[in-house]
């Protein structure tokens, strides 16, 4: 009789632990899915971040280019600005203001 008992105790407390148990295994699948949806969102947002990163760097370059091109035309006209000064003394005996 007692291992009746027990048994039926083990099988009671079995399936208490089970029904207790069940709601949070339903919760914590649910939280599950809601992870993989996040995740999944995270992905989208970097490969966003990545595209607007690559984007930033080609105009960085860009302007970097455009730098380095004033930079030459900067000193292309101060070689002409100094010829034209050099010209206007030779002819009017002085440099225009």
């Amino acid at each position: 009789m007692p291992s009746i008992t027990r048994q039926i105790i083990r099988d009671v407390v079995k399936e208490e632990i089970h029904s207790a148990l069940e709601p949070l295994e339903q919760r914590f699948d649910g939280l599950e899915q809601r992870f993989d949806g996040l995740e999944q969102r995270f992905d989208g947002l970097e490969q966003k971040v990545d595209t607007v990163i690559t984007q930033l760097t080609d105009i960085a370059g860009q302007f970097k280019k455009f730098d380095e091109e004033q930079t030459v035309l900067s000193g292309q006209m101060s070689d002409r600005t100094d010829r034209i000064e050099k010209l206007e003394i030779a002819t009017f005996g002085a440099a225009a203001a």
